[in-house]
């Protein structure tokens, strides 16, 4: 047994986590790594029957880079642009303001923005759009209105906060690609499940993948339970709290939500990891000049310095891959691009990025090798997650090589 590998059975036999699913391939799959380890659930009474490549979880944030591949699908054929305003599709949005402050009074102080949203800036995250939780203007701009963000299983309901700043000037993470999910969904008046089930999940031989569990019962039998780290005891426990994809009923979301919606196998999703590895020679999913575009560097001046500045903190850094602050890093347009190489073997132009109950993912092009750590725990960033995170990462790189005799 790999080291990593007895790290995560000794994690799972002291309770740190419940299990976890690798996935490994390179570009031609001539070097394959797939391993379960752990259960399904930890609750009383619950399923623990183990983990597999083919069970299902809430990817949460993971669903974005598919989005933002069907996105740039339509910027193919002409049907969007990158760099127009999106009001013609997204009229709703041209009328969102800027919150820069609070009154003495304690009401919010709103201006209107002058930059137009674009596909680029919501792509990479510049639009100023955010979610509730990730600056606090947005915050207590909820708390002065009686928000309840996930109270809504409505997209328009569920993301209404003012702009944190003018669009194009920095980086805030939030709920961009969910409005990039809706533009795709107004320009070919078809679902987001439709659409990517027709351009991306079909084309890859992907089944097992939908944005609504209620629709498909044979996933859902094979759903994985969400764990929780207690914070008393640092152990997994089972958890009732009510989830992103679940509105304030507990019933699952209406929309297909672009930025976290989607529900799959780690087998499954590794499918598209790698489909960005070929597709430049076989261009099934996107073409060539498109996929060194989507792996290009996006961020302004002021984009990078807000990036830096959110993942110098810990569990922010460990929620988006983990990669050592040293690294310089921006955003392309499907996740986080490393701009240097990274010790563990990833290379200069890898992208990363992961979903919220501590899956992370990484695609690197230069190496030809990508991966995907998948498990359902929360709270996100999870310390001890992210060491097996990167220990497994590590052993990739070193087992890929030996395969290669490099």
């Amino acid at each position: 047994m790999a080291d990593f590998e007895q790290l995560i059975e000794t994690a799972i036999a002291e309770n740190e986590i419940p299990g976890a699913v690798l996935q490994a391939v390179n570009r031609d799959g001539s070097f394959a790594y797939s391993k379960s380890f752990g259960k399904r659930s930890v609750r009383e009474g619950g399923d623990r029957s183990p983990l597999t490549p083919s069970s299902i979880m809430w990817v949460a944030s993971c669903t974005k880079l598919m989005t933002s591949i069907c996105a740039m699908q339509l910027v193919e054929r002409g049907v969007l642009s990158l760099d127009e305003p999106v009001y013609k599709h997204i009229p709703e949005l041209k009328d969102f303001p800027i919150i820069t402050g609070f009154s003495a009074d304690g009401k919010p102080i709103e201006t209107p923005h002058k930059n137009p949203i674009t596909l680029r800036l919501l792509l990479c995250h510049s639009s100023g759009l955010t979610y509730d939780a990730m600056h606090p203007l947005a915050a207590a701009w909820s708390k002065y209105h009686g928000h309840d963000s996930g109270a809504s299983g409505k997209l328009l309901e569920r993301f209404s906060c003012p702009l944190v700043f003018e669009p194009g000037t920095a980086w805030i993470y939030g709920a961009s690609i969910d409005y990039a999910g809706l533009l795709i969904e107004r320009a070919t008046k078809k679902t987001l499940e439709e659409f990517m089930k027709e351009n991306l999940w079909e084309p890859l031989g992907i089944k097992d993948m939908t944005f609504n569990l209620g629709r498909r019962p044979d996933l859902k039998v094979r759903f994985v339970d969400m764990s929780v780290r207690d914070e008393t005891t640092g152990k997994m426990r089972s958890t009732d709290a009510r989830h992103p994809y679940q509105d304030g009923n507990k019933d699952e979301v209406t929309d297909c939500m672009g930025g976290q919606g989607i529900f799959t196998s780690p087998e499954e999703y590794i499918k598209v990891l790698q489909a960005l590895l070929t597709c430049d020679e076989n261009e099934k999913i996107l073409k060539k000049e498109t996929l060194e575009l989507f792996f290009s560097p996006q961020l302004s001046e002021g984009g990078i310095a807000m990036m830096s500045m959110i993942l110098s903190d810990p569990m922010a850094n460990n929620a988006m891959g983990g990669v050592p602050q040293g690294v310089k890093k921006d955003w392309g347009l499907g996740g986080i691009l490393l701009c240097g190489d990274d010790a563990d073997g990833k290379r200069e132009g890898t992208m990363i990025w992961g979903g919220l109950p501590n899956l992370i993912w990484f695609c690197d092009r230069k190496t030809g090798l990508c991966g995907i750590f998948s498990c359902q725990v929360l709270p996100t960033g999870d310390a001890k997650i992210a060491v097996l995170q990167r220990e497994f990462e590590a052993a990739m790189y070193k087992q890929y090589s030996k395969s290669r005799n490099v």
